[in-house]
């Protein structure tokens, strides 16, 4: 039975779970795979330089082309003084910009200039509508001159700061827009997030020897209001969708075709939460018994066994484990039980096991030798695993998977493995069923946005 865990441990994910003891399920009739819904929860943290990095790109798009108003016969320039500012509220942007205010006139006899500087505030709110594209919304909210703009005049230098109030007002309306529409321009939201669904819907081959393959089906992306920490700003981004586990290769899918839809939660659990069925069939574990019980001894008080070929079936509610057996006695021999999990210890054993040895055809009760010591606790053992012994040896599997998505100084993701929750299982007659829960925290950390625009980024292999 190690095999039932030994399968679910490849997959690098455990998850939480209450007390309790999940027990076995039998089906007499044809299996019918539920629907199973799972969200994959991602914590985002982006580096508050980055972001600053990102939009001033932005800023210096439009004011680098010395964007030009009129107030009064003046011509006027705008040029950013220093690097913008930037605060995350929930889905507003507060944005702080340090310009340098340029005022200018050719006149018959001389020409006329002065300059200020001032610092302007705007709000952008920021949502996503139904086709999965980014619309802001930028309101100035005011401005505050902190080196009040003069020109000069006959050698005199004469204050004009109402005049370049009103030239700032009357362009309000431009600055916004310009604004809006150079964020859509260098952000392109629904490519990166058609990028990350594609990366979800995928197949991955989780185990190349028993040749199993998850698959989720995303039908909603919800994204929680950013909040600030002292250096980064911090989101959750959750996909929820169908999953799917099979024993084979899934058909081909293209990803995308489909866009699921979207919605701003205030609030996102932080952990993954997939609900899948495990199918084990009976020879896997038959292939995995040989390869780990054939051929060991086990002896006990001058006693001894010697363990032949074995295989598993089910019998009714129990698993039975047969094996030809030679030594202190020769025949076959049957270990029964009924399979429970054991979520708070994360163990899986059988409550009692019972052992019959046949001879002359018959199975019948075996000796008492056999039912203490250690022969009986080595039998058992095949029938007992637990997971948390594993922890360890499979986090460093975990580690070596997200490190594949991990770039020095521009990108870092972990992911931490909890417990698994071992709902039921359910025999069938040739396979196990194991409904399972599997709960994962999933963290990135972005330190350089541009690495999220590469269209390779979200294609490396597996």
């Amino acid at each position: 039975m190690r095999i039932i865990f030994y399968f679910i441990l490849l997959l690098g994910l455990t998850s939480c779970s209450k007390k309790n003891i999940s027990k076995v399920q039998t089906i007499d009739s044809q299996f019918v795979m539920p629907e199973l819904k799972s969200t994959v929860n991602i914590l985002f943290k982006i580096d508050k330089e980055a972001i600053n990095d990102t939009f001033n790109l932005i800023v210096d798009k439009y004011l680098d082309t010395n964007m030009e108003m009129e107030a009064s016969g003046f011509e006027v320039k705008l040029k950013k003084q220093r690097n913008a500012e930037l605060e995350f509220l929930g889905r507003q942007v507060l944005t702080t910009l340090p310009i340098h205010f340029e005022l200018s006139r050719s006149g018959f006899l001389q020409n006329v200039s002065g300059s200020g500087e001032l610092e302007i505030n705007f709000i952008t709110s920021i949502d996503i509508d139904s086709s999965w594209r980014l619309v802001t919304k930028t309101e100035l909210a005011n401005h505050v001159w902190t080196e009040k703009p003069n020109i000069n005049l006959a050698g005199l230098k004469i204050n004009v700061t109402s005049l370049a109030d009103i030239a700032i007002e009357k362009s309000k309306p431009s600055l916004e827009k310009q604004i809006d529409l150079s964020v859509a321009e260098q952000v392109q939201f629904k490519e990166q997030l058609l990028e990350i669904t594609k990366y979800v819907e995928k197949p991955i081959l989780l185990d190349t020897v028993l040749n199993s393959w998850l698959h989720i089906v995303p039908e909603n992306i919800y994204l929680s209001n950013i909040e600030n920490q002292s250096q980064f700003s911090i989101g959750n981004m959750t996909v929820h969708g169908t999953t799917k586990f099979t024993s084979k290769e899934p058909d081909e899918v293209i990803p995308g075709l489909a866009l699921p839809q979207f919605r701003w939660e205030d609030k996102l659990d932080d952990t993954s939460h997939i609900n899948m069925v495990l199918d084990i069939s009976y020879d896997q574990i038959n292939t995995y018994l040989k390869e780990n019980f054939h051929g060991q001894t086990f002896e006990s008080d001058g006693r001894k066994i010697t363990v032949k070929d074995l295989y598993m079936k089910r019998e009714g509610e129990k698993l039975v484990v047969y094996s030809d057996v030679k030594g202190s006695l020769n025949g076959q021999l049957k270990v029964s039980g009924i399979p429970v999990f054991d979520n708070e210890k994360q163990l899986f054993y059988t409550d009692d096991i019972d052992i019959e040895i046949k001879t002359k055809n018959i199975f019948k009760k075996a000796g008492a030798w056999l039912f203490k010591g250690k022969i009986k606790n080595k039998l058992q053992d095949m029938m007992t695993y637990s997971i948390s012994e594993s922890i360890e040896e499979y986090q460093a599997l975990v580690d070596r998977q997200v490190a594949k998505y991990s770039r020095q100084n521009e990108i870092e993701m972990k992911a931490d493995i909890r417990q698994v929750k071992v709902n039921t299982f359910a025999l069938d007659n040739d396979r196990i069923h194991a409904f399972i829960t599997l709960n994962l925290y999933l963290e990135t950390t972005v330190y350089n946005l541009s690495v999220l625009n590469n269209p390779t980024y979200f294609n490396l292999k597996n």
